[in-house]
């Protein structure tokens, strides 16, 4: 008896994962050239901040609808001929590796000091082995703080660029 009793939540939980694939899937899908890996999606719901044609500067609105020839935001309607850049700081993956490895080199930077600080003070007493090293720590911090700011910034539509409006399992 216990057994049924835990099995009919579950069985509900499977039925609803089953009703939620059932809708339509509308996305819009910026891709650089043939590479796969370079894919990003905006989904319907997303905030989508690009820059048109008509406007240059970045204007930030929600994606409300998607159909085969434009993007419904909330105050505009939009065709993917007439973007030339979307901002994808936020939605890029490869920008948090870039972050991570700008935090690993400020990080060692700054241990690198503090363990120079406490040797310095354990052997000598005083601060003259961290004049001696203090251009490595510098350095280290400057490096990670440089990699930190090389993040992709934007996607621009041109070239091999492209900018797709996919919709899977149309309602």
């Amino acid at each position: 008896m216990k057994y049924k009793i835990s099995f009919i939540p579950l069985l509900v939980f499977i039925l609803m994962l089953c009703v939620e694939t059932a809708y339509a899937q509308k996305f819009v899908l910026l891709q650089k050239g043939a590479n796969q890996k370079t894919r990003l999606k905006f989904e319907v719901g997303e905030n989508f901040t690009y820059k048109s044609r008509e406007m240059d500067f970045f204007v930030t609105d929600r994606i409300v609808d998607i159909t085969p020839e434009v993007i419904v935001l909330t105050e505009n309607v939009l065709s993917p001929g007439n973007i030339t850049e979307v901002l994808i700081v936020d939605k890029d993956p490869r920008n948090m590796t870039i972050s991570n490895l700008g935090y690993l080199g400020m990080g060692a930077g700054v241990l690198f000091l503090v363990g120079s600080t406490v040797n310095s003070l354990y052997q000598e007493g005083n601060f003259s082995e961290v004049r001696n090293t203090i251009g490595w720590p510098i350095g280290l911090f400057a490096t990670g703080f440089l990699i930190s700011k090389m993040k992709y910034r934007t996607f621009k539509h041109k070239g091999k660029n492209k900018i797709q409006l996919v919709i899977l399992y149309e309602d």
